[in-house]
């Protein structure tokens, strides 16, 4: 009898690891709640999900994508109510960054504030030390991007970010096709920077 006890436990701690890691990043693909939690092979993944389904709700998006249900929502006591938006494929890429390196910190939606200026960083984390500021780049205009840039380039060049945390961070840009990386690689020119594509990250 304690060992389906035990079982069972086990079955609900993992629900509810599996529904926090959904609360915390939105929308998680089939193969990135695979990796986050363990789970083996696709085939298990795929039973443990079809389990959980009166607590999420799925579509597809290459591959099914999952977020809280009002009842998953109840279960874990999370007030976010997230929808499938046109959003979805940048935070599956952010979430994948984080899965690739795991870091000790990670903020979301960092907003960076000096003079007049602002920059909202679709992510600030740290590894080992070092900070990375994360931006995901799918549709979004160069034009815009090149904005960005320049703001990252006024920051570092004020120095209130060294004073205040030591060497200006990495800026990471992942991206979605080898077009955009070389344009991205151009305008980051003369930046501590990395661009990258979705892939690389796999």
């Amino acid at each position: 009898m304690s060992l389906t006890i035990n079982r069972t436990q086990a079955k609900l701690t993992r629900w509810t690891e599996i529904l926090s890691s959904c609360d915390r990043f939105g929308y998680l693909t089939t193969s990135q709640i695979q990796r986050l939690h363990n789970l083996g092979g696709r085939r298990n993944t795929t039973r443990v999900l079809n389990d959980m389904s009166e607590f999420l709700t799925s579509f597809r998006e290459g591959e099914t994508v999952y977020y809280l249900n009002a009842r998953g929502r109840k279960e874990i006591g999370s007030q976010t109510q997230r929808r499938r938006t046109l959003h979805v494929q940048h935070a599956l890429i952010r979430n994948e960054v984080y899965i690739a390196y795991r870091p000790d910190q990670w903020n979301e939606e960092k907003t960076l504030k000096w003079d007049d200026r602002i920059i909202i960083a679709d992510a600030l984390y740290r590894s080992n030390g070092e900070y990375t500021l994360l931006e995901i780049d799918v549709t979004q205009p160069m034009a815009i991007n090149e904005k960005k840039i320049g703001l990252y380039r006024e920051l570092r060049d004020t120095g209130r970010w060294q004073a205040k945390n030591g060497p200006f961070p990495e800026v990471l840009y992942v991206t979605v096709s080898e077009y955009r990386q070389k344009r991205l690689a151009t305008l980051l020119d003369g930046m501590n920077a990395r661009v990258i594509t979705v892939g690389d990250l796999r």
